[in-house]
């Protein structure tokens, strides 16, 4: 949570930063845009969020999102029990409790057609030597208010040393996404900016993994999101400057791993703290969903930008 010290600071800055453009919030529902004259056609490669919905009150420390049969889903990270919401527009549908689940940490969200993936996996201060992955059925979760969990994955960094600097140090994660057969984590990296791929078995429940890959993102990673159809890949995430930093995108194309080389960054509008991604539809059509916590500039919102495929220069 920001210090109401440096809060009017961050005002001051983030709309010195937006001034440039329109990027006010609008009010729940998406016919809201049209009846405030606002242009409700998708933007270009822009980076340009129109917000959707706001978020109901159960849910303000957004921290990652799914979607099945048209109902949204998300977490809360710290701070809240091991609970599940689910959410249609601005309307909370359902609160499930998951039982056999701690919330230490809840990061991310990730599923394939027959798991939802909990990812209890932040580990700001390196206290944690492990960190835990829940696997929840979706067809328990369709039909109750609570439902427990199928199987806990628990995954250790072979490389991290026994006291990391607890201020300075790449092992924090925020960001999961199923990739086929496995799950891929990234890592959020304090002291080099950087962010780890690591590849992880879906089933097997105790694993000590290696980084594949470091990636030059630039920033702090706080989701991810793979779409199988345009086989591309989406990495949220912020600069670390704190005041004067901006939430971006990564569009990677993956094809037999990441072709990093003609991956793509936008710096997101309007300015705000976007948490969570997600790939929209079973259509490949470049539609996201994503979602901000609640801060000084922005309420606890949901918004949709419409990405064009990725073309080579």
């Amino acid at each position: 949570m920001m210090s109401k010290l440096i809060a009017p600071v961050f005002i001051a800055a983030a709309l010195a930063l937006s001034a440039c453009g329109s990027h006010q919030s609008l009010p729940d529902g998406d016919a809201t845009a049209k009846a405030q004259g606002k242009n409700t056609l998708p933007v270009q490669w822009a980076g340009d969020i129109k917000i959707a919905a706001r978020l109901p009150d159960d849910v303000l420390e957004t921290s990652g999102l799914a979607e099945r049969d048209g109902v949204v889903w998300t977490i809360n990270d710290s701070g809240d029990g091991p609970n599940l919401y689910a959410l249609r527009g601005h309307h909370l549908l359902r609160k499930v409790q998951v039982k056999g689940a701690r919330n230490i940490d809840w990061e991310d969200l990730a599923q394939d057609d027959e798991y939802l993936y909990i990812a209890d996996c932040g580990n700001n201060r390196a206290r944690r030597k492990q960190v835990q992955i829940y696997k929840v059925s979706w067809a328990e979760l369709a039909q109750s208010h609570s439902v427990s969990v199928e199987s806990t994955l628990n995954v250790s960094y072979a490389n991290q040393p026994e006291r990391p600097d607890p201020k300075n140090h790449n092992y924090d994660c925020e960001a999961i996404t199923v990739v086929g057969d496995e799950i891929w984590l990234f890592s959020k990296n304090r002291q080099d900016e950087n962010s780890w791929l690591y590849r992880l078995d879906k089933n097997k429940r105790h694993q000590v993994v290696r980084g594949v890959r470091s990636l030059a993102v630039d920033g702090l990673i706080t989701a991810a999101d793979y779409d199988a159809k345009t086989k591309r890949l989406v990495l949220l995430g912020y600069s670390k400057r704190r005041i004067f930093g901006q939430s971006f995108l990564w569009v990677v194309p993956v094809e037999n791993g990441i072709i990093w080389a003609r991956a793509k960054r936008l710096t997101l509008h309007p300015y705000a703290q976007w948490e969570a991604v997600l790939w929209r539809g079973q259509q490949g059509d470049g539609r996201l969903l994503l979602s901000t916590e609640r801060n000084p500039l922005l309420d606890a919102s949901m918004g949709e930008l419409y990405l064009p495929a990725l073309r080579e220069k």
